[in-house]
């Protein structure tokens, strides 16, 4: 179901954006919702390097969504992605929760916030990326990229015990993207969506996303089954692993399923679902909720029918 809110909004099943509940459509900023947006500097590295994501500006494309999946019936991934995309730059924040099942799906708590530019051709680069892992560990991640050496600096504690064999190479690092832009950069392909590599450096390893077509489809999201587009995407280990990390040959040859829905208010192409078949077992997520904010300033909210 699709609703839309031209100066406030009610209360919707999507929890996350309490500032587009009841307010004027000027004052929402919806990745100042985001569960630990307020914990951002509270571990930075170094101390003396605040990390500040300003407020949406006027005339920015906003989203947030929830994601939730399932193993075998079991509910064992919750997600979200929220934020903004404007003229000249982007703040997208994410997090994800599983609850573990056995060994199959290890239980783990991340949460991660990046800020960066658009350039004159569409293209996103970040500033910085920021992660933080609430396991026993508690590791937390900072990546800071450096246009005018086109380098990045990443510091990682507690420290990694190895960078792989071989490490990523600082050309690598700096010329992919991190994990949040990645995903935000899939949005915005337009006609390309299915087609070619997206790279992605996580702080150690280095890997292309490759995109195949396979057509268009009906699938159950929102509550319902609805159209969307159909792709194949394959995992491609490239530098930054261990031997025991790498991905099996049967993990190599098997496509993630992802289906992406087309939203002309924002011009973005929005994954809704996916499904991996691997060793016996399924795992599907798909959209629970959805809300945009156009640059128009409209707040369009898609909610289960």
């Amino acid at each position: 179901m699709k609703r839309i809110f031209t100066a406030a909004v009610t209360a919707t099943a999507l929890t996350l954006p309490a500032s587009a509940q009841n307010a004027p459509r000027t004052t929402i900023n919806l990745i100042d919702e985001a569960p630990n947006m307020a914990v951002l500097n509270a571990q930075t590295y170094p101390e003396s390097t605040p990390y500040v994501v300003p407020p949406a500006p006027e005339g920015a494309t906003q989203f947030a969504f929830n994601l939730k999946g399932s193993v075998f019936g079991f509910r064992v991934v919750r997600a979200n992605f929220m934020g903004y995309v404007g003229e000249d730059g982007y703040a997208a924040y994410t997090d994800a929760r599983t609850s573990g099942l056995g060994a199959l799906l290890k239980k783990m708590e991340i949460w991660a916030v990046t800020r960066g530019r658009v350039l004159a051709d569409g293209d996103l680069r970040p500033l910085f990326h920021v992660q933080q892992n609430t396991d026993k560990k508690n590791r937390r991640v900072e990546i800071n990229y450096d246009d005018a050496t086109a380098e990045i600096a990443v510091d990682i504690r507690p420290r990694l015990g190895s960078q792989g064999v071989p490490p990523a190479s600082p050309e690598q690092r700096y010329s992919a993207y991190d994990t949040v832009t990645a995903l935000l950069h899939m949005t915005r392909r337009g006609e390309e969506v299915c087609s070619g590599s997206v790279p992605v450096f996580d702080s150690k390893q280095h890997y292309n996303l490759r995109l195949e077509p396979v057509g268009q489809a009906r699938v159950k999201y929102l509550g319902g089954r609805k159209p969307a587009i159909h792709c194949h995407v394959y995992y491609e280990a490239v530098a930054g692993y261990d031997p025991e990390d790498l991905p099996s040959a049967e993990e190599a040859a098997t496509p993630v399923d992802v289906y992406f829905r087309y939203y002309p208010e924002v011009d973005m192409h929005v994954p809704v679902r996916f499904a991996y078949k691997v060793s016996g077992f399924t795992a599907v997520v798909k959209m629970s909720d959805l809300v945009f904010v156009t640059p128009e300033g409209e707040v369009v909210v898609h909610t289960k029918d």
